[in-house]
């Protein structure tokens, strides 16, 4: 080989700082470093764009409603500086995200309380004033349902309510100078208290009584919900919290899981998805009276009870369907 393709071969190797960047991305990108960033991209909005937890501002700690719940919430898109355009940068400082429960079992809408720590990797300093998306796992997806800021000290909190097990995870996106980074998944689980078993000659019917337990459905759910206001008066015209007429009561209940149902029996009625007796669910509604005049309506909770806010002097409580004359409707 003479000089002239030595200098030839030379030209053909050195490679531009830029050029370095993109042949490290590739290496990335088609190496054993892929199965590594999978897990990153497994954090992004899924194509439903639902978002199950919805923050509110508070000082300190974030608060924010039941996960799990409807789908009125904002799904935060991902970063606009691309995942590969960082690896393939070797400025940037890497970072660690973590987000640990304030208590790994909780009781169903009880509180519980993530914290999320920032830090550099190797100096331990903390990431400040940065955001971290906080997103929730979806069944196959992880759905991006509400984003909190770091302070000083590389710390962003922030408080809800389960009503079923769940699994979360943090993501910083990075910025120009910090690296992005995925906290490992933490799952808190929700058990229902343990009841105590019936006494010696209690009623059948009490035997018959649905358990109120909440599971993975938005029916069971409301369900649940709606046994938390278990022995609040009726009072005509009410929606809560006190005091609850019968739609009222339903309205109230599944505003909680973001369902938005019409102030009265009559305009719930009309707005429902028309369900046959036979194939009632938990959650759905129970209508009585005419089509054209509904006089009362309750929440179906199995087993042939409902949840109900009866009438003038009573108060909510569950309660055997008491008519074989009645309506089905469906909001779920």
């Amino acid at each position: 080989m003479d000089r002239s393709d030595h200098e030839s071969l030379y030209r053909r190797v050195r490679l531009s700082p830029q050029s370095r960047r993109v042949a490290t991305i590739a290496a990335v990108t088609t190496g054993t470093l892929a199965a590594s960033t999978a897990g990153f991209a497994a954090t992004m909005p899924g194509p439903s764009g639902n978002a199950s937890l919805e923050p509110t501002a508070a000082t300190g700690t974030t608060t924010a409603s039941m996960i799990g719940g409807g789908s009125h919430g904002t799904t935060l898109a991902a970063s606009t500086v691309g995942l590969a355009g960082k690896i393939g940068n070797p400025d940037p400082t890497l970072t660690s995200v973590s987000i640990v429960p304030d208590r790994a079992t909780v009781a169903p809408n009880a509180p519980v309380v993530f914290t999320v720590r920032a830090t550099q990797v190797g100096t331990g300093q903390p990431v400040t004033g940065q955001r971290v998306r906080i997103a929730v796992a979806n069944g196959p997806q992880w759905t991006t349902t509400a984003q909190l800021q770091t302070d000083g000290s590389g710390i962003a909190k922030i408080a809800t309510r389960l009503l079923s097990t769940t699994t979360l995870t943090a993501v910083f996106d990075g910025t120009n100078a910090l690296r992005p980074s995925l906290a490992g998944a933490t799952t808190v689980t929700v058990k229902s208290p343990t009841t105590s078993g019936s006494a010696s000659g209690s009623s059948s019917a009490s035997s018959a009584t649905p358990t109120v337990i909440p599971g993975s459905s938005i029916g069971q759910k409301i369900v649940y919900l709606a046994s938390l206001q278990k022995g609040k008066p009726y009072v005509y015209g009410a929606a809560g919290p006190n005091a609850f007429d019968c739609s009222g009561y339903a309205q109230y209940v599944f505003k909680q899981l973001g369902r938005y149902l019409p102030r009265t029996a009559q305009q719930q009625f009309d707005a429902s998805i028309r369900i046959p007796k036979a194939a009632k669910q938990p959650g759905d509604l129970i209508f009585f009276g005419s089509p054209d005049n509904i006089t009362h309506m309750g929440i179906y909770a199995g087993n042939g009870y409902m949840w109900a806010a009866p009438q003038t002097g009573r108060t909510i409580n569950l309660q055997p369907i008491y008519t074989s004359t009645y309506w089905v409707g469906r909001f779920l």
